[in-house]
């Protein structure tokens, strides 16, 4: 390349400005990664957060980076006075950028009626969700992809400079990037909100043009001696410039493809919130940026861009497969940590796994752009030319990784593929002429190339399975096995099975690593609820909308009611959609089968937003708020699209997970549903999984004789009292809160807004923490204290006839037995008083077999397989000795349970028999077996007071 002369003494820069230079392009870093992230955040909540949408959204934004370095390599040769161009970018990407963040709320509905019709045309929605959101980002992304080419012309006055500049500006920019991610997750958004940490973001482009424009005038050049140093036509790329930009793309796309696969891999240790995510990304920047940094100190040593590269790219593909094989001692991973929100630990598993491949690959940009600038010479061109390959790389990485790779390969294989990419880089980086190296002479590469195939050979098969099986590792101790494990495009899914005695007894569904749905009792009870209780108390309910599929509970609810006519199940995952073959074999049972269901693979937010149906039932069970992209589907704006698309009289019934949560946290999210709904009330589920209730426009209680019709048909009557809900009036005795009552417990509490995602404090740090809410919110499902409640409630008379709202008083203590006896998070007392006073007190059957360790399933499975002619067993004698109890024939109830304990059982179970018989009128033999089984005077403290409270129940004659 021919030298340039120096520059006039006026133009001379110092080393001082150079720094300034290089800290003004830290400032952008961070401005640009923060713009980036409240851009994609709202640009999710207008085009949809489904894997597809939010791929399209991405791929747009990164065209237009893509675009801006295509630019400035054609056109930047003729920019004079690149810093000042550079300070007027930054401007431009401050303004629009702010405006972007601005006006997204106010464009939601207009863009949500332009997709709207093309909802049921994947082609045609998905084509315009990215030419919008490319139109909307095209300018600032345009203006960002510009600016590194533009001071890396500035800062290579000399022969030489281009690697040294190339990688500091690049480092610094990524390392600026890394604390612009940090910053916005852990100090800016909470206090601020989108809109302010918006205004903090433009306010640093501005700081960042305005510390360039101090500096500008010592970067200017004449034109003329641009024109005597190079010639005045651009000449053609030679093979060798193009291979290389071919390297830039391949590297650029498997390292963000790695960035995938890492992060779908991290999922199963950690939980998916944005603190965790953003921890990730920090580590990977902070990698890069690192990298860029060292590099171009390297570079500035005489190390020759041009020789180094090719052994690079192949140390980058052999760390990253070094990292992943000593993963586990490196990271010191065990059971106890899976799932963690420990923000340090995330740090050191993404330390452990990402970032030697990410210090790597920051190198192999560095030194690629050196290389490719001494075959090209224009320092605006090479900038932006390699910029533009590995920019393009990185859009279609994690499309090729997300869409292809993982759903085929699953994410150990994607993994090694996407290593084993890195060889053709390396391979396009050699020649058999100096200063190339070459595999047979490159001492460099030949020790590169040694460490890549031996990490390739050594390669850990089957070491995800191991990871996937002690993700699972609670509930395989519970007796679950694993069905099917599926890494699809959303997520890895593992769906398990529980059977008892040979038979399928419930499933769950774990989601990268996290439980996210089952069929066990507690499950199914609140989850069919959600369906229920509107079907319950509206009049003729003709259409219903689902959000969130999961196992299929509520879904199973709503096909059961054969009035409705039109069911929407909307799912951001096909897979999950899928899965219900697994869960409901029998295609007669199986609801996304029905003829009235129309199943959506779409978020339901987008869904909301674009459709125009109107529904008389909108229920939801999304994951829990803390996970990341979750938090807006528990906003106030998200509420409104709902009662929006609710009918006159219409009724939303939502999941409020309180389990892991605070009590403020869960006032904030109940502040913005009570905010959108006039109606608004609060209700028990099971346990710590509670129900929002919201009615647009209520009509008032349907007529009393049609109350009961629910119960009265087969399915839903069946499906009822499965659940415990055997009469209509324990529907009632769910309730916990409305009107003043619920206003008085909200206080001033803030609501959760799309502007202010961070009202929501996050996971408890410990288990004791945990417990602590818990206890807080236990103290709401208090059902005594709601019967007084529940006595003056406005809501409650709008949506129960009065002769139930009346019958209803009388289950609240029964509620209470569930919620305290039941409790799966606080351990309960032990059941028999409470079994006592449901046996004595009601008709009911089902919550007696839930306090004696059984339900209907297991009651079913023991008839089925008896009436095959399976021998009875101790198991099976139990359980026909608790529905005994639970029938009140209480003789049988002896008989059996007392065979059941002869042949084998394993638990003692004197204690029962005894009540039994109390219950019976037997108090003598009840006495006489209680002799026997407490043996005087070695009986426990607790059995003494089992035995106190038979004498005051019965006028038992205890033995001690």
């Amino acid at each position: 390349m021919p030298a340039k002369p120096a520059p006039t003494a006026q133009q001379q820069s110092t080393r001082r400005d150079r720094l300034v230079l290089s800290a003004v392009f830290l400032v952008s870093g961070a401005s640009a990664l923060l713009f980036e992230t409240l851009w994609l955040h709202l640009a999710g909540l207008v085009f949809g957060v489904s894997v597809y949408a939010s791929a399209l959204v991405l791929s747009s934004f990164m065209g237009g980076l893509a675009l801006g370095n295509a630019l400035i390599s054609r056109f930047g040769r003729d920019v004079t006075d690149p810093v000042r161009f550079y300070a007027v970018m930054e401007l431009l990407v401050g303004a629009w950028g702010l405006l972007l963040v601005l006006c997204f709320p106010m464009l939601s509905v207009w863009l949500g009626a332009m997709l709207g019709p093309a909802m049921d045309k994947p082609v045609l929605l998905n084509g315009l969700r990215f030419s919008f959101s490319f139109l909307l980002f095209l300018l600032p992304s345009t203006a960002m992809g510009v600016t590194l080419p533009l001071l890396v012309k500035a800062l290579t006055r000399r022969p030489g400079e281009f690697g040294k500049a190339l990688g500091r500006l690049y480092g610094v920019n990524t390392l600026g990037a890394c604390l612009g991610a940090l910053a916005g997750e852990t100090l800016l958004i909470a206090p601020l909100g989108i809109s302010g940490t918006g205004f903090v973001a433009a306010g640093l482009n501005a700081l960042a043009a305005v510390g360039a424009l101090a500096v500008a005038a010592r970067f200017r050049e004449e034109p003329a001696r641009e024109e005597t140093t190079e010639t005045a036509a651009r000449p053609p790329l030679t093979g060798r410039a193009k291979r290389l930009l071919a390297a830039g793309f391949l590297a650029g796309g498997a390292f963000l493809g790695l960035e995938v696969v890492w992060t779908r891999f991290l999922q199963l240790f950690v939980r998916s919130t944005s603190l965790a995510f953003a921890v990730m990304l920090a580590v990977i920047l902070a990698g890069i940026g690192l990298g860029g940094v060292f590099a171009g100190w390297w570079l500035r040593r005489e190390a020759d861009g041009r020789r180094i590269t090719a052994p690079l790219a192949l140390l980058v593909g052999a760390t990253a497969l070094a990292s992943f094989r000593l993963f586990e001692s490196a990271a010191g991973v065990s059971l106890s940590v899976y799932q963690t929100v420990d923000w340090r630990y995330v740090a050191v598993l993404s330390l452990a796994l990402m970032f030697p491949a990410a210090f790597v690959s920051g190198m192999v940009f560095t030194t690629l752009g050196e290389a490719f600038h001494r075959e090209v010479g224009d320092r605006a061109r090479s900038a932006g030319l390699v910029a533009m390959a590995n920019t393009l790389g990185a859009m279609a990485g994690p499309l090729v990784a997300g869409f292809l790779l993982i759903p085929a390969l699953g994410m150990e294989k994607s993994l090694f593929a996407l290593c084993a990419v890195y060889i053709f880089p390396a391979a396009l980086c050699t020649a058999r002429t100096a200063p190339w190296p070459s595999f047979g002479t490159g001492r460099f590469l030949q020790a590169a190339t040694l460490a890549f195939a031996l990490f390739l050979a050594i390669f850990p098969f089957g070491a995800v399975r191991g990871y996937l099986t002690r993700a699972c590792a609670d509930f395989l101790k519970d007796g679950e096995t694993v069905i099917e494990t599926i890494e699809g495009v959303t997520g890895t899914l593992q769906y398990l099975r529980k059977d008892y005695l040979g038979e399928p007894y419930y499933y769950r569904l774990v989601t990268d690593g996290y439980s996210m749905s089952s069929t066990d009792r507690l499950a199914k009870r609140y989850m069919k609820l959600f369906g229920y209780f509107p079907e319950a108390v509206l009049p003729n309910p003709k259409s219903a909308l689902l959000i969130c599929f999961g196992t299929g509970s509520t879904a199973t609810s709503l096909v059961e009611d054969k009035r409705l006519t039109s069911i929407d199940i909307v799912d951001i995952s096909r897979d999950v959609l899928r899965g219900s073959s697994l869960v409901y074999p029998d295609p007669a049972k199986n609801p996304t089968l029905d003829p009235r269901v129309t199943t959506h693979v779409e978020d339901g937010r987008f869904f909301l937003l674009a459709s125009t149906k109107k529904y008389d039932i909108i229920t939801a069970e999304p994951p829990p708020p803390m996970m990341a992209g979750v938090v807006n589907l528990y906003s106030r704006e998200y509420f409104e699209l709902m009662r929006d698309r609710l009918s006159d009289g219409g009724m939303v019934t939502y999941w409020l997970p309180v389990f892991e949560i605070s009590p403020a946290d869960a006032k904030a999210i109940l502040r913005a549903f009570a905010d959108v709904f006039d109606h608004a009330s609060l209700w028990t589920g099971d346990n710590f999984n509670w129900m929002m209730v919201g009615v647009k426009k209520p009509k008032g209680p349907k007529p009393a004789a049609d109350f009961p019709r629910l119960w009265e048909a087969g399915a839903t009557g069946e499906g009822l009292r499965t659940i415990g809900v055997e009469e209509p009036g324990q529907l009632g005795a769910l309730f916990m809160l409305d009107g003043q009552a619920l206003a008085d417990y909200l206080g001033d509490a803030k609501p959760l807004t799309d502007n202010y995602p961070k009202r929501l404090s996050g996971y408890p740090d410990s288990p004791q923490t945990q417990q602590g809410y818990l206890a807080e919110h236990n103290k709401l499902l208090d059902a005594l204290a709601a019967k007084e409640r529940f006595a003056g409630s406005a809501e409650a008379a709008l949506l129960l006839p009065p002769p139930v709202k009346a019958e209803a008083g009388k289950w609240f203590e029964t509620q209470q037995i569930i919620n305290t006896y039941l409790n799966n998070m606080i351990p309960p007392p032990p059941p028999l008083p409470a079994v006592n006073y449901v046996l004595s007190g009601t008709d009911l059957r089902v919550v007696p077999l839930w306090l004696m360790k059984s339900d209907p399933d297991k009651q079913a499975i023991v008839a089925k397989l008896l009436a095959a002619g399976m021998a009875p067993t101790a198991e099976t004698e139990f359980q026909l000795g608790v529905k005994a109890l639970a029938e009140r024939n209480y003789l049988l109830a002896d008989a059996k349970l007392k065979r059941a304990q002869d042949m084998g059982y394993p638990s003692n179970l004197a204690p029962a028999r005894v009540y039994v018989l109390c219950m019976a009128g037997l108090l003598s033999e009840a006495e006489a077996l209680a002799r026997v089984a407490f043996a005087g005077g070695q009986a426990s403290a607790s059995a003494k007071t089992y035995l106190d409270w038979l004498a005051r129940t019965f006028g038992f004659n205890s033995p001690f």
